[in-house]
């Protein structure tokens, strides 16, 4: 099985690569709104494989394992309107509900494959995971002689063999739902493309990162509610107001300084596996962005069986050069001061 994250920085206009990709023959994608995040989160697959596998230590390595199992929980529990408890402990994503009730018992199981042993015993870094009610009844039971009773199980944890492993694992979930004819699984910003190396050589994945004129991405990512009634036709059609509140499009110096932020810290290295794609190019410039695709990840263009199907240059074509449109002129200007090297 062979993994491809298609990543941007927030309304990059990626989603129209992904809709390309749902015209190729052999390609799981999916919904433009799912993003399997247990990848790249704080304590997910990749915080796991840092401390398991290129800082070891007790110490972490002992905490993300715990921290993996708690999130990998969180994250797939799929509970009914009716189960309260279920519902408090659940972080929203129900990954368990998506991967046939098993993704849950398949991240245990595969993080327990590096466990080499546990023991118990006094480890005062397990308080850094407990709530400040847990740590005061440990306190109060340690004064009043039941120290031994309060021990922490210990995991020792080796990383051999992580990536192979990992590897398995994912194709072990995507296995239980996708058609076995599928030999390509697109992630929506699985490892981000800041530091997609751990990621890329995790999994032998590739990765294509869609850039976009910051002018577009300011003004089809406004706050639904605080725009002028004629500017509301150049949002984005999946804007509520909130939705693309991480854009930080409410206060302007805020967004140009997250544009810039985000962009300097792009990897901009020359890497097989990494593809920088302008999102005014690929529609503007189909046939030969789309020819460019296909030669980086080493598909014949015979599996591209519906053209224009999904991903339709015509359509997307109205989503490029919206800010000519808007009718605060002095914002676009000061954006094309601040970000002159980043427009198209």
């Amino acid at each position: 099985m062979n993994f491809l994250d298609i990543s941007g920085v927030g309304n990059s206009g990626k989603s129209a690569l992904v809709d390309l990709m749902r015209e190729i023959d052999g390609f799981y994608v999916p919904e433009y709104w799912f993003e399997f995040d247990m990848i790249r989160v704080s304590g997910g697959l990749l915080d796991f494989r840092h401390c398991l596998l290129e800082d070891w230590s007790p110490v972490r390595s002992n905490a993300a394992y715990h921290e993996f199992i708690e999130v990998t929980n969180k994250m797939g529990l799929d509970p009914g309107l009716l189960n309260i408890i279920g519902l408090i402990g659940s972080t929203g994503q129900r990954y368990d509900g998506r991967f046939n009730g098993q993704f849950r018992a398949l991240s245990k199981e595969f993080a327990n494959h590096f466990r080499v042993g546990s023991y118990k015993a006094e480890w005062g870094f397990a308080g850094l995971r407990e709530n400040g009610l847990v740590l005061l009844i440990r306190r109060i039971a340690r004064r009043l002689g039941f120290r031994k009773s309060m021990l922490n199980e210990v995991v020792l944890m080796d990383g051999r063999d992580f990536d192979k492993l990992a590897k398995s694992y994912l194709e072990d979930l995507y296995r239980l739902f996708i058609p076995p004819t599928c030999n390509y699984v697109v992630f929506n910003n699985g490892f981000e493309p800041f530091n997609p190396e751990p990621g890329l050589s995790m999994l032998g994945a590739r990765q294509i990162v869609v850039t976009r004129d910051p002018r577009d991405i300011y003004v089809s990512g406004l706050n639904n509610h605080n725009v002028d009634d004629k500017d509301k036709s150049l949002l984005a059609s999946d804007n509520d107001g909130l939705s693309k509140a991480f854009l930080g499009t409410d206060d302007l110096d805020l967004f140009v300084l997250r544009y810039r932020l985000y962009q300097e810290k792009l990897f901009n290295g020359s890497r097989k596996d990494v593809l920088h794609v302008k999102f005014e190019e690929l529609i503007l410039d189909s046939q030969t962005q789309i020819k460019l695709i296909l030669e980086f990840l080493d598909i014949d263009s015979t599996r591209h069986v519906r053209p224009n199907s999904f991903f339709i240059p015509t359509e997307s074509k109205k989503n490029i050069g919206l800010w000519r449109d808007y009718s605060r002129k002095d914002e676009i200007r000061f954006i094309e001061s601040e970000l002159r090297e980043y427009l198209f």
